[in-house]
């Protein structure tokens, strides 16, 4: 089996934006779909981790994206293991158009918990996935950190409903990024697009959790964003503008 997994996804005009091109969150869920076929693939997916009531879990994603596919196009995901310890494993991936241009890459961090205690298990004991791990390059930074938020007025809220969660009932990864982009109003998206967004994944919120949302300008077309719930921070993320 080789360590590398490519996929490919096809932009279906009903998911675009008003551009008639793929958004960050749609980027962002192709992620998570060529991560799920590429572990699964290796004996270390979804399936395996129920077996052994385990569970991935997000912990970080940066994701760069220089050009945004149109509608009809395809974007190719590759991905790969390019780092394995006890806490956490680091997956990366490159993003390609039809010709085969490089359009943007991205990094994760996974942590795998027990289903029951929801404490973190030791990842490098897993079945094989030492055996995948490759020096592929992926030449972004790394996420940088984001202070925690403390004079700034809520900038919006909303409650954690039906269509916000996923498998495990709690606010699904994607919804995260989705209720942080929307902060942005649509007239920003007429003239810029996001070029690099970083978001760590701080607390797991459950439905009919009220989350408050807060936006910070950290410099020209740089925006720090944060996520709470009863003053806990749920999520905290950066948007760079270009």
């Amino acid at each position: 089996m080789q360590k590398l997994g490519t996929y490919t996804f096809h932009i279906d005009p009903y998911l675009t934006d008003f551009n008639g091109r793929a958004t960050l969150t749609m980027v962002a869920n192709f992620i998570l779909q060529a991560a799920t076929k590429h572990a699964e693939a290796r004996g270390f997916g979804y399936n395996y981790m129920k077996s052994i009531n385990r569970a991935w879990v997000l912990s970080r994603m940066t994701m760069e994206i220089y050009q945004y596919p149109d509608n009809e196009q395809n974007i190719n995901v590759t991905t790969w293991i390019a780092e394995v310890n006890k806490m956490f494993t680091e997956r990366n991936f490159s993003f390609t158009n039809d010709s085969g241009k490089i359009i943007g890459y991205a990094r994760t961090i996974w942590a795998n918990i027990d289903v029951n205690t929801r404490h973190a298990e030791n990842v490098s004991e897993l079945y094989n996935i030492v055996d995948f791990i490759t020096e592929n390059p992926c030449p972004i930074e790394n996420m940088r950190k984001i202070m925690p938020f403390k004079d700034e007025p809520q900038s919006g809220k909303f409650t954690i409903r039906y269509s916000d969660v996923d498998i495990n009932n709690h606010l699904n990864s994607v919804k995260y990024i989705e209720h942080f982009v929307d902060m942005f109003d649509i007239q920003m998206f007429k003239t810029k697009q996001i070029e690099r967004f970083e978001i760590h994944f701080a607390a797991e919120a459950v439905y009919g959790q009220k989350i408050a949302l807060f936006k910070k300008q950290e410099a020209e077309n740089v925006f720090a964003l944060e996520m709470r719930s009863d003053e806990i921070v749920i999520s905290s993320a950066r948007a760079y503008f270009n």
